[in-house]
C-alpha cells in the first residue's frame, strides 16, 4: 500500500499574512530567503513537491521559479493578490484568479493547474469557479473549526477516493491532513503548528494519524524558515500578532528534518499533487 506525503509551500512574503495590513509593512522587507533554506532541504533528501506561488511575485521570482521547475516540483496558483477569497466578490475571485493564471504564462511560460487559497479561505461557489476555469485541482479544504478565517467547502458530491483525496470529474480536492484528538480535529500539517507545537507533542499527533490515515498533506511559507529575524512590522502590531508571527521559527528548520525522517521511517512516498494525480488515473 502506497503512502504519499506532499510536503508543499505557500509562496508568499511574511507582509501577505493576514494578520497584517499590507499596505502598512515595508515591503522592501524580505523573508523570501526562506524559500532557498527550503529547496535545499528538498535536494538534501531528494524531494519534489508542490509551489504554491503568489501571482503578483511571479515576476520578481521569476528565475527563482525557472530553478523550482528545474528540479522537478510543481508549480501552482496561491492567488493573485493574497486576499482571502471569501472577503471578495464571485467576479472579484475570479478576475484575481484569472489575473494569477495570466501573470505565470506572461514572466514564466507556466500554465498553473492547481490553487490553493490563502487561509483556506474557499467555499463552494469559488471552487466552481476554478473548475469553470480549467483548474484540475484544489487544496483548500481542511477540517479545523476553531479557526475563523478558514472556509467551509461542500464537496458531498465529491467521490472520496482515498484519505483526504476527494473526486468529481477530472477535478480533484487534497484535503490538508488533521487528526482527531477529544472528539475534535486538530491540524498536524502547516508550518503554524509545526513551529508553535513542541516537538513530543507534534510527534505524538502525527503518531496517531499515521495508524488511521493514508496519506499526510503539509504546508508550510517562506518566512517560517527565513533567517531575516529582524523584520520592523507597522509600530500598531498587537504583542499577540508579534509573538504569532515570531515563535518557533529560529526552530523549524530543526523540526523539518525532523517530521521528514518521521515520515520516511513510516514508509511515506514524497510526491506533488500532480503525481497523485497521475497515479489515481
Amino acid at each position: 500500500m502506497k503512502k504519499y506525503a506532499v510536503l508543499s509551500m505557500d509562496v508568499e512574503d511574511w507582509y501577505h499574512l493576514d494578520y497584517f495590513n499590507k499596505d502598512e509593512c515595508n515591503q522592501n522587507q524580505s523573508t523570501m530567503d526562506g524559500l532557498d533554506i527550503y529547496l535545499d532541504i528538498l535536494d538534501q533528501y531528494d524531494i519534489k513537491t508542490t509551489f504554491f506561488i503568489v501571482g503578483e511575485l511571479v515576476e520578481k521570482l521569476k528565475d527563482k521559479i525557472e530553478i523550482i521547475k528545474r528540479k522537478g516540483h510543481e508549480i501552482c496558483l496561491h492567488s493573485y493578490a493574497h486576499k482571502r477569497p471569501l472577503q471578495l466578490s464571485l467576479e472579484d475571485f475570479k478576475k484575481d484568479t484569472i489575473l494569477g493564471v495570466e501573470s505565470f504564462k506572461n514572466f514564466t511560460n507556466t500554465d498553473v493547474k492547481g490553487y490553493r487559497a490563502p487561509c483556506f479561505s474557499l467555499d463552494r461557489d469559488r471552487l466552481d469557479i476554478l473548475r469553470e476555469l480549467g483548474f484540475e485541482f484544489d487544496s483548500s479544504k481542511i477540517k479545523f473549526d476553531a479557526h475563523d478565517l478558514y472556509g467551509r467547502i461542500n464537496i458531498s458530491d465529491f467521490q472520496d477516493t482515498d484519505t483526504n483525496i476527494y473526486k468529481k470529474a477530472n477535478f480533484y480536492e487534497f484535503e490538508a491532513s488533521t487528526v482527531e484528538f477529544l472528539n475534535k480535529n486538530l491540524p498536524v500539517s502547516g508550518g503554524g503548528y509545526l513551529r508553535i507545537f513542541p516537538w513530543f507533542l507534534t510527534k505524538g499527533l502525527l503518531k496517531r494519524f499515521f495508524k488511521t490515515n493514508k496519506h499526510y498533506f503539509f504546508y508550510i511559507h517562506p518566512f517560517e524558515f527565513s533567517e531575516n529575524y529582524n523584520i520592523k512590522v507597522p509600530e500598531n502590531t498587537n504583542f499577540k500578532t508579534k509573538i504569532r508571527f515570531n515563535m518557533g521559527r529560529k526552530s523549524v528548520e530543526n523540526k523539518m528534518h525532523k517530521l521528514i525522517k518521521l515520515l520516511k521511517q513510516n514508509n511515506y512516498e514524497f510526491v506533488t499533487f500532480n503525481q497523485i494525480i497521475k497515479n489515481e488515473t
